[in-house]
C-alpha cells in the first residue's frame, strides 16, 4: 500500500466504533450516542455525558487538524463493562537523517530530534516493540473543566501518543490513544500499553476479522 499507516492494524477487545474523522458530522452523532449508553439518558446525568462526550470530542477534533484517516472509539471492553477511549492513527512523518530504515536507528534519529521540536512530556518518553517495530510512548494526565448551564466538574483526561517506526521505512506513525479516565492514569495506560501490544503491521485483503485497520 502506499500509505503505511493504513497497514497498521488493532485487536480491540469488545466493541468499537471505526470512522473517518474528517467527517464530523457523523462523529458528533457517534460520540453522543456512545455517552448516552455509557452514561444514560437521565436528566441527573448530564454532566457526566458531557464529560464523556467533550473527552472523545476533543480527541475527533485533534484527528481532524491532524487529517488523520482513522478514528475508534470504544463502546465497551467487554460486555457490560464501558469503557470511554478513543485511537487515532495519523499520517507518517519521514525522519531525517536517519541512518538506514532498521526500527533501531530510526526510533534513535526520532528521538534525538524530540528536545528540537514541540512534542510534549519528554520526560514521561517509554519504549515498547511489536514486531518489526519500536514504539515510543508520552503521555500527559491534564484537568479538564466541564460546564453545563450553572454546574461544572473538572474532569483529568489522559493522552498517550504513541510513535511506531514504519517497518522497512524511515518514517514513524503516531497513534494517539486518550481518555476522560484520567484519575486512574496507571490501569488506564496498561490497558493502552496491551492494545499497542496486540497491534501489527498487515496488508487489509489479509486482516482478520477481529482486526481494525485505517482505510483511506
Amino acid at each position: 500500500m502506499s500509505d503505511a499507516a493504513r497497514d497498521l492494524r488493532f485487536r480491540l477487545p469488545g466493541r468499537w466504533i471505526s470512522l473517518d474523522p474528517r467527517d464530523e458530522d457523523a462523529t458528533r452523532a457517534h460520540i453522543a450516542q456512545i455517552a448516552r449508553e455509557l452514561i444514560g439518558a437521565a436528566d441527573d446525568a448530564v454532566l457526566m455525558r458531557r464529560r464523556v462526550e467533550s473527552g472523545l470530542g476533543d480527541a475527533a477534533a485533534t484527528a481532524r487538524a491532524a487529517e488523520a484517516r482513522l478514528l475508534l472509539l470504544c463502546r465497551e471492553v467487554a460486555p457490560g463493562v464501558p469503557t470511554p477511549v478513543s485511537i487515532t492513527v495519523h499520517t507518517p512523518l519521514t525522519i531525517t537523517p536517519a541512518i538506514g530504515t532498521s526500527p533501531e536507528n530510526v526510533m534513535r534519529a526520532f528521538e534525538q530530534s524530540l528536545p528540537h521540536t514541540s512534542e510534549p512530556d519528554l520526560e514521561t518518553a517509554t519504549r515498547l516493540t511489536i514486531a518489526d517495530s519500536i514504539v515510543l510512548r508520552l503521555h500527559s494526565v491534564a484537568p479538564q473543566l466541564i460546564e453545563e448551564g450553572d454546574h461544572a466538574v473538572t474532569q483529568n483526561r489522559l493522552a498517550a501518543r504513541y510513535w511506531y517506526t514504519v517497518p522497512g521505512s524511515k518514517q514513524v506513525v503516531l497513534v494517539d490513544v486518550v481518555t476522560p479516565l484520567g484519575d486512574i492514569p496507571h490501569a488506564m495506560l496498561r490497558f493502552f500499553d496491551s492494545i499497542v501490544a496486540a497491534s501489527y503491521w498487515g496488508a487489509a485483503a489479509d486482516a482478520p476479522s477481529d482486526a481494525v485497520g485505517a482505510h483511506g
